[in-house]
């Protein structure tokens, strides 16, 4: 039997569930259900017991589900999943079925409770485990990353003034498109001028102006796994400020990078960051998260918050993304992927972080201390 993406990592949840005294666990949100089982569609769900795991879907994915899917029951439902779900259960001599609180709807969780299912809610324990990133992961998430890149490469002769942001975004997506990403992970941040005081702006018609400084955050998908980085760059050369403000973005961001090892803590990692910014005189200029996983979702944990009560894990991949946004004037934010390695961290993307310019045809890195 060949070994499918899916495969061993029942046996992960299952030791998961002894540890936490779960014997059934409904598994629903899209993303677990893939890591999971392999399954790529988008209708199916999970229900895993000690003994067996049972993988319900519809006729629609019944060819589908057989060749993705390796050592799980799979079960076409007759009627509903719901029904299929208690049936499953029923069979399994399962008492209480515990189930995802954060991906079940009202609507689907009171339609369980008329089957006579005893549940209890739980956080999912799928995505525990997804935060730590397989041989296989680390391959597709590489490759994610390599052709956001070598896009953003491609796109840099067309950053000059008089483009619009969604040009930019728009070529930008094409190009990943391009060297095979199914989509763009999210919606492209193209963001200059004034607009760089929006974390999250969305690409307008705005024509790009020489001074202007311009946000890239972009990520691709391949083989469902996606990649998030974001780069600043001056279209002609930059002012003091400009200077200023990226080197005290990217001294943040190398603070928090050099925090980053097993066992650390999460929150330690943006303590890291936000001092350095703080420290600069931007404190109420850097008001999100260091970070976040990435994986099979383009946001995952672990967060890298000052909250976050988590802890730095071997095989984690998550951004470490500082930012510095003054209203009226812009922002600067740089975003790499790193890996958690046994002694250490890895940074997978390889884009320049220094303050890149542009002017006709060239493209060169400004002088900038850290």
């Amino acid at each position: 039997m060949k070994r499918l993406p899916g495969q061993g990592r029942i046996t992960g949840l299952r030791r998961l569930m002894a540890a936490k005294g779960i014997k059934a666990l409904l598994v629903t949100r899209r993303e677990d259900v893939r890591y999971l089982t392999g399954f790529t569609g988008s209708t199916g769900t999970a229900l895993v017991t000690p003994a067996r795991a049972y993988f319900v879907t519809d006729f629609r994915y019944m060819l589908q589900a057989r060749r993705e899917t390796s050592g799980i029951s799979i079960l076409i439902q007759k009627k509903d999943w719901v029904s299929a779900v208690h049936d499953a259960a029923e069979r399994s001599g399962a008492g209480t079925v515990w189930f995802d609180e954060t991906s079940v709807l009202v609507d689907a969780l009171g339609k369980l409770k008329k089957t006579g299912l005893r549940l209890k809610g739980s956080r999912s324990l799928p995505e525990e485990l997804r935060q730590r990133k397989d041989a296989r992961e680390l391959a597709s998430i590489r490759k994610a990353v390599r052709r956001a890149e070598e896009s953003f490469r491609e796109l840099k002769k067309d950053i000059r003034p008089g483009a619009t942001e969604q040009e930019l975004g728009l070529k930008l997506e094409y190009l990943m498109r391009e060297k095979g990403a199914r989509k763009a992970a999210f919606d492209t941040i193209v963001a200059s001028g004034r607009n760089g005081a929006l974390p999250h702006a969305s690409a307008t018609n705005r024509r790009i102006k020489k001074g202007d400084l311009v946000t890239f955050d972009f990520g691709a998908e391949a083989d469902g796994y996606f990649s998030d980085m974001t780069r600043t760059i001056c279209v002609g050369r930059p002012s003091e400020k400009q200077r200023e403000i990226h080197g005290l973005v990217m001294s943040a961001q190398a603070a928090a990078i050099r925090t980053v090892r097993p066992g650390a803590l999460c929150k330690a990692v943006d303590d890291a960051a936000r001092s350095v910014i703080k420290n600069g005189g931007h404190a109420k200029h850097f008001g999100h998260s260091t970070g976040h996983g990435v994986g099979l979702m383009v946001h995952e944990g672990p967060s890298l918050s000052p909250s976050s009560k988590a802890l730095v894990e071997q095989g984690m991949v998550f951004t470490v993304e500082p930012g510095v946004y003054i209203p009226g004037w812009g922002g600067v934010r740089i975003e790499d992927m790193v890996l958690v390695t046994g002694s250490g961290v890895t940074v997978l993307t390889t884009l320049p972080r220094e303050l890149l310019w542009s002017e006709p045809a060239v493209w060169t890195k400004s002088t900038v201390s850290t």
